[in-house]
């Protein structure tokens, strides 16, 4: 189907699917990585037709436009909490309802770079909270002029696996992250299609049923207990530790570099998720590197491309760094598929991105659309930290999506130039597999009950033979990172450099679940030597695998 809306019922013609691949990357919109991408077909929704593109400037008066020339690079990561992407979307009352414009990118970005953007606190010391942040001001000197780069978007020569991908297989135009707000909610969206009324990040045990538990205790005869989770970092999905504290969901847990070999010889499960490396690049803003701290992430985040402002204009990055490497990790899943046509031929893979970023887009996300229902009470520590302090965030009632983010579904079974037009958040994925593994299951929540499926797009009789080649740039994208992780836990030097704020609730989490590993009487789970938080949280890393591998029969990874 090329250049059309995806059909509204069940596929007609299609292969038999008995995996699904699901990649998700960090932070970046639609239209900052694909609004400038050369699509033959009209139902192509980017920045090349239309318009104008813009947004008010921070000065009145003033219009700032999308363009296509962004860097891999930032010198500062823009703010994506709840209420920055409110901001964003700034909401104008149609006379019947309040609707997203997207008309506040500019000055959100401006407003963090002044240091305009500090958040607040609630609960008993949240008034002592918000007096030091206002005593110690940013964290950072007020950098002014930074609102226009939130409109900058990537040329497609800068990312050409993901544009070969979307010009080859099918593009969704119309997948919205599942909220407006920061990482972890909706990427708990992707794994139970809730966030547990969530709107920012919020560090706790999540206890809501997900897709994972669905397919081991519902899925048809030959799917039950068949999903894997491959990281080699902190992954965000720990967030469930029902997910991994019993020895045989522990089992299920895999390095990265497992994946591509799970392919080849025929062990892949009938759902895979596949976490980025988010563990930041440990070298100066200036891109100096500290000498024994190899860059492993790969997850894209601009919190892992951070710059100076003095380097900004002038700074060319290579291969090796996050951005790049974001770009391999895509290439490196996609030819462990292609190089397996047998297997390839039996999947589906998602490529996406949790949320935007505070990076533009000019399509406004849908409203009206149904609240996840349900939800696990808080823990009696949940309700003793909030009554202690919280970050304060406007209310919500889950009826929104959030910003659009990019979308790549790819198969031998899907036409060239293929456009998705129909809507999608994050709930399509749960949607997606009990469509095709539980079909009778009930759903998750009544977001995915309503969320569209996303393997409709597969609608060729025969695979296709004419499969681009990628291999040119996956050639970094799993040895590499996976030898990288050993050398860092040996040789970390004496100084991390600067830790982008976003990982410091990753390191929390690893605290978490090291603590978790004790209670649980791993026995790898002696608590980390280290003292540092960041190289505690990769020895709590390499602990949590080893006992995954101890839980698999043999102590192998098959």
């Amino acid at each position: 189907m090329n250049g059309g809306t995806t059909p509204s019922g069940p596929r007609v013609v299609g292969p038999a699917i008995d995996h699904v691949v699901v990649l998700a990357l960090e932070n970046r919109s639609f239209d900052h990585m694909l609004g400038f991408l050369s699509h033959p077909e009209p139902d192509f929704d980017g920045l090349t037709t239309g318009g104008p593109h813009t947004n008010p400037g921070w000065d009145s008066g003033t219009r700032v436009t999308a363009e296509p020339h962004a860097k891999p690079v930032l010198p500062i990561d823009p703010d994506h909490s709840h209420n920055a992407v409110m901001e964003q979307l700034a909401l104008r009352n149609d006379g019947e309802r309040m609707r997203p414009t997207n008309q506040g990118f500019v000055t959100s970005l401006e407003r963090k770079g002044r240091g305009l953007a500090q958040p607040a606190f609630g609960g008993l010391v949240g008034p002592f909270l918000d007096w030091w942040n206002h005593r110690c001001g940013p964290a950072h000197p007020s950098l002014r002029g930074m609102g226009p780069l939130a409109l900058l978007c990537q040329p497609p020569s800068q990312v050409p696996v993901l544009s070969r991908l979307a010009l080859e297989f099918a593009v969704c135009t119309r997948w919205f992250c599942s909220l407006p707000g920061e990482t972890w909610p909706n990427r708990n969206f992707l794994h139970a299609a809730t966030s547990d009324g969530e709107v920012d990040i919020v560090l706790r045990p999540y206890t809501n049923r997900t897709v994972f538990e669905l397919l081991e205790e519902e899925g048809t005869t030959g799917h039950r207990k068949t999903w894997h989770i491959y990281h080699d970092d902190t992954p965000q999905v720990w967030a469930f530790p029902h997910l991994w504290d019993t020895a045989d969901r522990h089992a299920n847990w895999f390095r990265l570099t497992d994946f591509a070999r799970h392919v080849a010889t025929g062990k892949l499960p009938a759902y895979s998720f596949i976490e980025p490396n988010h563990r930041p690049p440990l070298h100066t803003l200036d891109h100096d590197p500290l000498i024994g701290t190899p860059d492993v992430s790969n997850s894209q985040h601009p919190g892992n491309n951070l710059v100076s402002p003095d380097a900004y204009d002038s700074i060319v990055t290579g291969p090796d760094a996050d951005f790049a490497r974001g770009e391999a990790l895509i290439a490196g899943v996609y030819e462990a598929l292609r190089s397996s046509p047998e297997v390839f031929a039996r999947t589906v893979l998602l490529i996406t991105y949790d949320e935007h970023g505070g990076l533009y887009d000019h399509v406004p996300p849908p409203v009206g659309v149904p609240s996840p229902s349900g939800g696990s009470p808080p823990s009696w520590t949940t309700r003793l930290q909030h009554s202690l302090w919280y970050r304060k965030a406007d209310a919500f009632d889950f009826t929104m999506l959030g910003p659009r983010v990019p979308a790549v579904i790819v198969s031998p079974f899907i036409a060239a130039g293929t456009i998705d037009t129909q809507v999608h958040d994050h709930a399509s994925v749960p949607a997606t597999l009990r469509a095709l593994f539980a079909p009778h299951a009930k759903p998750l929540t009544a977001r995915d009950d309503w969320a569209v499926p996303f393997h409709r797009v597969l609608t060729l009789a025969a695979p296709r033979t004419d499969l681009p080649d990628l291999s040119a740039y996956a050639d970094a994208a799993f040895v590499p990172g996976a030898a990288a992780q050993g050398a860092a836990a040996a040789e970390f030097p004496s100084t991390t450099g600067e830790i982008p704020p976003y990982y410091a609730d990753f390191m929390k989490q690893a605290d978490f679940v090291g603590h978790h590993l004790i209670a649980l009487g791993e026995p790898e789970g002696s608590w980390p030597s280290a003292t540092a938080p960041l190289h505690r949280a990769v020895q709590i890393t390499e602990a949590f695998t080893a006992a995954a591998r101890r839980h698999r029969e043999g102590g192998t990874d098959d």
